[in-house]
């Protein structure tokens, strides 16, 4: 089985590939509006403003251009790594400017990586509490990193140097890599680690007891009573809320700029990125953000409740929470029947407990069911379809989600 066959690292690259052609598409525009200015203010008289302003749009669309070139000619190569080999788990350790170093399946073997991406990307190979990050590609060469999932994907090389490997490596093993026990590789296939209730509900409740306490937030009106536009969680998830701040920032920029005359050229720049910004939120929110809440306002409103217990758990990449559902009447040696991520405002209020499942009336462009959970006389808004036991798409994310026993692996 190759990684590119495992349905969250096929869809992580393709989000990849999606973002490089925005950004080449993106600074494309901005160049050439820029130079179409340039050459308009040529022929036009009272236009010394242009050229102060000029330099502006031509060095961001060259960069967004370069940059998404770059991007592009990455996930070419993530692609052709990623269909040549499978992922394995190795214990890491993540040192600054972009530096990682990875336990070797060989006991004492350390390989010093650095990671060929863009400073605020750093943050996405942040081992989780487990210090564990998954590894494809050529130890000698190019090779991905991605946190257990396969979710996120950040290209790497050997870091340069002999004496900035020994570096990193002696740094590493102050940090105790050496001394962790190995991790077995290769990943299984498609099998999903056993998922019980007990255990599952024991690491809930001990992520819920090193948590910070959330805000308490304004109850959301019933979705069943009111237009979906009137309901926060359905605002965040098609987008209304972001592109109306976009919106009114964009427009505030530009009449500042209008007001400001010449002193506020600069002003005016940014105002018309902002507003080109909105034009795409606009764009989402009309093509695919009203249909998808209103189709999730349907799923809430279902007649026919499917009672369930639940455990929740936190993404270990982004933090998200996860509903694991069980079946509502059972034992602590219970397995997962599915699971819901959940928008990070919709957490519900105890790490595990009982929850109301509705929806199934409709599919995703995959086939996956639209499901909308209750608990506690609040909506759980997902953040994605509802993964069912069995599938691919679950398997992906109990990989991350059983705990260390679960999983065959040692505890780091």
């Amino acid at each position: 089985m190759s990684a590119l066959e495992r349905a969250g690292t096929a869809e992580a690259l393709d989000r990849y590939r999606r973002r490089a052609a925005l950004w080449v598409k993106t600074g494309a525009a901005v160049l050439a509006a820029g130079v179409t200015l340039g050459v308009l203010s040529l022929n036009t008289s009272g236009a010394d403003w242009v050229t102060e302003v000029l330099p502006y749009p031509l060095a961001g669309g060259a960069f967004a251009l370069l940059l998404g070139l770059g991007a592009r000619r990455f996930a070419r190569r993530m692609r052709r790594v990623l269909d040549a080999g499978d992922w394995s788990a190795h214990a890491v350790v993540a040192l600054p400017k972009g530096v990682v170093v990875l336990a070797g399946a060989e006991p004492g073997v350390l390989l010093p990586r650095q990671v060929v991406a863009v400073k605020e990307r750093y943050a996405r190979v942040e081992p989780g509490p487990d210090g564990v990050l998954w590894w494809c590609g050529d130890p000698r060469g190019g090779g991905v990193i991605a946190p257990p999932g396969g979710g996120a994907l950040v290209w790497t090389r050997p870091v340069r140097g002999a004496g900035a490997r020994r570096r990193a490596v002696a740094l590493a093993e102050l940090r105790g890599l050496a001394e962790r026990p190995a991790i077995g590789l290769p990943l299984p296939a498609a099998a999903s680690p056993v998922l019980p209730y007990a255990s599952l509900a024991e690491a809930a409740r001990r992520q819920a007891a090193g948590a910070k306490a959330r805000r308490r937030r304004r109850p959301e009106p019933d979705v069943r009573a009111v237009a979906w536009w009137r309901v926060r969680g359905l605002r965040e998830i098609s987008g209304l809320s972001w592109t109306a701040g976009s919106c009114a920032v964009s427009a505030a920029l530009l009449g500042f700029a209008w007001l400001g005359g010449e002193d506020a050229g600069m002003l005016g720049v940014f105002g018309l990125f902002m507003a080109a910004g909105a034009c795409v939120n606009v764009v989402r929110l009309l093509t695919s953000g009203v249909s998808a809440a209103r189709l999730l306002a349907r799923t809430a409103g279902a007649p026919v409740a499917v009672p369930k217990r639940y455990v929740v758990l936190a993404d270990p990449y982004s933090g998200s929470p996860v509903l694991v559902v069980f079946a509502p009447h059972g034992g602590p040696g219970d397995k997962a029947e599915g699971a819901l991520p959940l928008l990070r405002s919709s957490a519900p209020g105890e790490p595990a407990g009982e929850v109301e499942l509705h929806g199934w009336l409709d599919l995703d462009e995959r086939g996956r069911p639209l499901v909308v959970a209750r608990s506690g006389g609040r909506v759980l808004w997902p953040r994605e379809p509802y993964l069912e036991a069995g599938t691919a798409e679950f398997a992906e994310v109990a990989q991350w989600l059983a705990p260390p026993q679960e999983e065959g692996v040692p505890a780091a």
